[in-house]
């Protein structure tokens, strides 16, 4: 029987290898490219509800110039600030809220398939 020459061992070698390895590491990328999938879809909500938030107060933010302007008296401008700050107050504190939730549900259903995942490849590799 001849015998195999160092270069063939190690090319055999790296090619079992790595098919292998692919093989046995496809659960985890599968598990990878869903929670991907489910973070980006998680964080492009975060971004349309920034945005949308931001809008709203800038809109308010800049209409108390011209609310101002139209004061008269005293009690009106004490009127228009204490409404603005009411309103940001009850608005920045409803955004916190509505973040909190949707980072509570990037926690839950973005992580979600992992564990299924990883039970999925403990048992291929067994």
């Amino acid at each position: 029987m001849a015998e195999k020459t160092r270069s063939e061992t190690s090319e055999e070698m790296a090619s079992f290898g790595f098919d292998t390895m692919m093989q046995m590491q496809r659960p985890t990328f599968t598990a990878m490219a869903e929670l991907n999938g489910r973070l980006y879809e998680s964080f492009a909500a975060v971004n349309k509800e920034w945005t949308s938030f931001v809008n709203r107060r800038l809109k308010e933010d800049l209409a108390v110039p011209q609310q101002l302007a139209e004061c008269k008296t005293v009690q009106d401008f004490y009127r228009v600030y204490a409404q603005f700050f009411q309103n940001a107050y009850a608005d920045y504190q409803a955004e916190l809220e509505q973040m909190t939730k949707l980072g509570r549900s990037i926690a839950e259903t973005a992580l979600q398939p992992l564990p299924s995942r990883a039970e999925e490849a403990s048992r291929t590799k067994h």
